[in-house]
């Protein structure tokens, strides 16, 4: 009997944790005329996309997959350090933000290093890649926009 009590409170807890989620969605961003490079936009959504289908839900819901794929692992790792088992939406958001705009920078440097027409189209419009990561990263944040 008191395993049955357990199971059910056990279930209990996962559905109402469960409930709570809003998934994140990958939605192109706004941009003034002169700053838009739909390059880096589309990029951007690609991996903001499989981020939150690969890392981002398995980790918020805490269901471990399988074969767990790098980023989820350090996703969860990053989270389980800071917060132990009990992070919130919210601190799932942050710490997205924090790894996956790691690795974007990464994938953008190698994008815009390949392509020369993109290359002269980023210096035109940003002094260095950090001035390019502080420009975007807000505009796809995992965090709630108002």
């Amino acid at each position: 009997m008191l395993l049955i009590r357990l199971f059910l409170c056990l279930l209990t807890a996962v559905i109402v944790s469960c409930s709570s989620v809003e998934k994140r969605e990958a939605v192109r961003a706004e941009h003034s005329g002169r700053m838009t490079i739909p390059e880096i936009d589309d990029l951007i959504i690609l991996h903001k996309k499989q981020y939150i289908d690969l890392c981002y839900m398995p980790v918020l819901k805490r269901i471990a997959s399988n074969s767990p794929r790098p980023c989820e692992t350090k996703l969860f790792q990053t989270l389980e350090r800071r917060y132990s088992m009990s992070y919130t939406q919210e601190q799932v958001d942050m710490a997205a933000d924090e790894l996956f705009f790691e690795d974007m920078h990464t994938a953008l440097l190698e994008k815009i290093n390949k392509d020369a027409k993109l290359k002269r189209t980023v210096r035109k419009k940003f002094k260095d890649m950090n001035e390019l990561m502080a420009y975007y990263k807000p505009r796809y944040s995992f965090r709630k926009q108002n």
